[in-house]
């Protein structure tokens, strides 16, 4: 599939142009609360889609790059990494999203020099869904490992808490704050997958406080925990 258009009316980031996906497959971490998961049953083999690197990706874009998998995973071979990297090179109008559970990784790859110029306008945006590390809701990383690692990005940052789960309100705001994020997105599981969420009050009292140091975009699926919530325009 070449570069993808994203609906305005989906679920995806409001400010994301396109996706991208040169990797292919079921993703390890199998996430419970994951959309990729309602595509069927049979777990696909990850794989490198070479179709992909004839892709134009034109110019001006803002690009999610493997919106169907964790890039960074283990499993993931370095050299796939490289290439994705290399073809943003030779886009450089273009705006990119790394999206991972696995910061660790990303920033042990920057050091090795696998990413190339075009990641320094890029961002690496991390999903912490909680501060609490909720047994079975996921294979990845610990929210604090995932925050650790944030840290050490020598480029922007973003964090997204989708699905928000339950939390602490100041030990949660204050582990998001700590990785200077230029931008929290926030939002709500759309799956119906019965996980622990926090009540209205708790969200509404994140938001103030993460308001106040960085900016917060609301998803359009908040709107289920923030009905009608129009003082933050969703």
């Amino acid at each position: 599939m070449p570069l993808k258009k994203v609906s305005p009316n989906g679920n995806m980031y409001s400010f994301i142009t396109h996706t991208w996906n040169p990797v292919k497959g079921t993703c390890p971490y199998a996430c419970q609360y994951c959309y990729v998961n309602k595509w069927g049953n049979n777990p696909k083999p990850l794989h490198f889609d070479e179709s992909e690197l004839r892709a134009n990706l034109g110019e001006g874009n803002f690009i999610f790059i493997c919106s169907g998998c964790d890039l960074f995973h283990p499993q993931i071979p370095k050299e796939w990494i490289r290439l994705a990297s290399k073809k943003t090179r030779d886009f450089p109008e273009n705006k990119y999203l790394w999206h991972t559970k696995n910061p660790e990784e990303a920033v042990e790859l920057w050091n090795e020099g696998y990413f190339y110029e075009s990641a320094l306008a890029s961002v690496l945006c991390v999903t912490v869904e909680s501060n609490i590390p909720w047994p079975g809701i996921s294979k990845a990383p610990q929210p604090y490992e995932r925050i650790y690692w944030l840290k050490r990005w020598p480029s922007d940052r973003m964090i997204t808490v989708e699905p928000i789960m339950d939390f602490d309100v100041m030990t949660f705001s204050e582990m998001i704050l700590s990785c200077d994020p230029g931008q929290v997105n926030i939002g709500a599981d759309s799956g119906g997958n019965n996980l622990p969420e926090p009540s209205r009050e708790k969200v509404e009292e994140l938001i103030d406080v993460l308001t106040l140091s960085t900016t917060v975009h609301l998803k359009k699926n908040l709107r289920r925990i923030l009905p009608k919530h129009r003082a933050y325009g969703i």
